[in-house]
């Protein structure tokens, strides 16, 4: 007890009277069960297509209203041929596996689940545990309880790591779907969405379960979802088409409601949840409350570029949520263009400002930056065939949408850009690319760059590379990596950051690799350089 006071008295010290204020009414809103209140769980047949419509939008002919009335997209169905066989292939072999009951977890293995998964299920966990039945057994009725019970009510914090089950339901393997769509015209791919899609909602009543616990795994299935409702619109059958906004406008409903506690996070949940608001605003005109999301969303996204600081690193100090959020912010930025709206200039120049600082971090050769901060393998836009080390899609495309020109030669990482834009992505040429060879003759800020804001210094020569991380924290880290060595000898990076391993677990690797004696750095008398007070700072 004595440490938790003394743990929420330096918190208040940092965080202010208004956080603390709003963390204990949170909370007691939690344990006297107002957010059940709030957000009830109900069946989805007590809240038929009609209840979410505005007043002018006709139910029995929804599906021609909205093929007529359909906000634009990145495409208006899924363009044939957009991709090259060479780059097509391999995500026609992962959109198979995937068909076949094999997903890709955390943008690196896969692993044999069910087509279509239990959404409540932790297959990583019971696959390393086959052998302890005991243990598979206990994570099994924990996650068959759970499915029942209201989101508020589910525990992210246990043994196991409620990640394993929150990664399929981020389905971020309909990307897959549509790029091998796209390849091979097969209708294969556009009913496996549907049929997911479906199977997910029998599944996942409104509210209840894990997969409605948090708002920016809510936000993340949106995009992904809406992506792949454009791409299969002409694939589906008209009750799918009648059902998909109810589906919808439940979960953009639970991220409303709880939407302050996101903002009190002041993270990337802050700009992910408001960018789910946004995004159903935007694409869904006919929704009730589509004009109270997308203002909402929309001032959101804006207030929260200051994130980013002015040498364009990034508050939460971690270069992969840096990538999470600088995806968001670039599909919205194109997403509004096309729609004939803009956001502010400040936020252009932020998102340039980050492609810029991340620019001078590259390996141009791999597409490899050091990964400082937490890093539990999210990616948010898996469109291309590339390493989920490699930053240079992210790099292409920012550059593209902030400044209209490539910043390296066409490859692998242009697929992004082909998806965002379409024929005219052709046009774009690589005017000023970052060279991959002679850095002797780069600017003087390619040998010595220093990012104090971030605390991000950087000496290179012509065969080496040397980064330390050292600063004046702004906002709370989620690593002890003060003083933190990073070396590049060509293209490897032979003394590296560990990452992430698990947020929840036992021991030791309870968010373990978060520690300063797992970092290139000194400790004293075995002391870490921060008291943790959550698993995540």
């Amino acid at each position: 007890m004595i440490n938790k006071i003394k743990t929420f008295a330096s918190l208040y010290r940092q965080l202010g009277f208004r956080w603390s204020a709003f963390r204990l009414a949170y909370t007691f809103r939690l344990r006297t069960g107002l957010i059940r209140l709030q957000t009830p769980q109900y069946k989805w047949s007590d809240r038929p297509l009609n209840t979410w419509l505005k007043k002018n939008i006709p139910v029995e002919s929804y599906v021609q209203w909205r093929k007529n009335n359909s906000p634009k997209f990145f495409f208006n169905e899924t363009p044939a041929g957009r991709v090259a066989e060479g780059v097509s292939r391999p995500a026609i072999d992962e959109a198979n596996k995937i068909l076949s009951g094999e997903i890709k977890y955390f943008s690196h293995q896969f692993h044999q689940t069910a087509f279509p998964p239990n959404w409540h299920k932790d297959y990583v966990t019971l696959s390393a545990s086959e052998e302890s039945l005991p243990i598979s057994s206990e994570i099994l009725r924990l996650a068959q309880n759970d499915k029942h019970r209201h989101w508020s009510q589910i525990s992210d914090d246990s043994n196991t790591d409620i990640k394993f089950i929150w990664e399929p339901n981020r389905f971020a393997f309909v990307y897959t779907l549509v790029r091998a769509y796209a390849a091979t015209q097969d209708e294969k791919y556009a009913q496996a969405f549907w049929s997911l899609i479906e199977d997910w909602a029998k599944n996942n009543p409104p509210n209840t379960g894990a997969n409605w616990k948090d708002g920016q795994e809510i936000a993340l299935r949106l995009m992904a979802w809406t992506f792949g409702y454009y791409a299969f619109f002409n694939s589906a059958a008209p009750e799918q088409i009648s059902n998909f906004p109810i589906y919808v406008a439940a979960q953009a409903e639970r991220i409303h409601k709880n939407i302050d506690y996101a903002i009190s996070t002041k993270s990337n949940h802050t700009i992910s949840e408001g960018f789910g608001l946004w995004l159903v605003g935007l694409l869904f005109p006919e929704l009730k409350d589509s004009d109270k999301y997308f203002l909402l969303g929309k001032k959101i996204l804006e207030s929260e570029i200051s994130q980013i600081f002015p040498d364009g690193s990034y508050s939460m100090y971690s270069l992969n949520y840096h990538r999470f959020i600088l995806h968001i912010y670039l599909y919205a930025i194109r997403l509004a263009e096309l729609n004939n709206f803009q956001f502010s200039n400040s936020l252009y120049s932020s998102i340039n400002s980050s492609i810029n600082y991340l620019s001078q971090l590259i390996d141009p050769n791999t597409g490899q930056i050091p990964f400082y901060g937490s890093n539990d393998g999210a990616l948010v836009l898996p469109l291309n065939n590339c390493d989920f080390t490699d930053f240079r899609p992210l790099l292409q495309l920012g550059s593209v949408i902030t400044k209209g020109e490539k910043i390296f030669e066409s490859g692998a990482w242009d697929e992004d850009i082909f998806w965002l834009y379409g024929a005219s992505a052709g046009r774009v040429v690589a005017k000023q690319r970052i060279e991959t060879n002679n850095l002797e003759k780069k600017e003087e800020r390619r040998k010595k760059t220093s990012f104090s804001n971030g605390g991000v210094y950087v000496l290179q020569n012509t065969n080496s590379k040397a980064i330390i991380r050292c600063t004046d924290f702004k906002s709370r880290p989620s690593h002890a990596d003060q003083m933190h060595l990073d070396l590049w000898l060509g293209n490897q990076n032979i003394a590296i950051d560990a990452g992430t391993y698990l947020y929840s677990g036992e021991r030791i690797w309870r968010n373990g690799l978060a520690h300063a004696s797992v970092h290139n750095t000194v400790t004293v008398d075995n002391k870490d350089q921060m008291n943790m007070v959550s698993r995540f700072t």
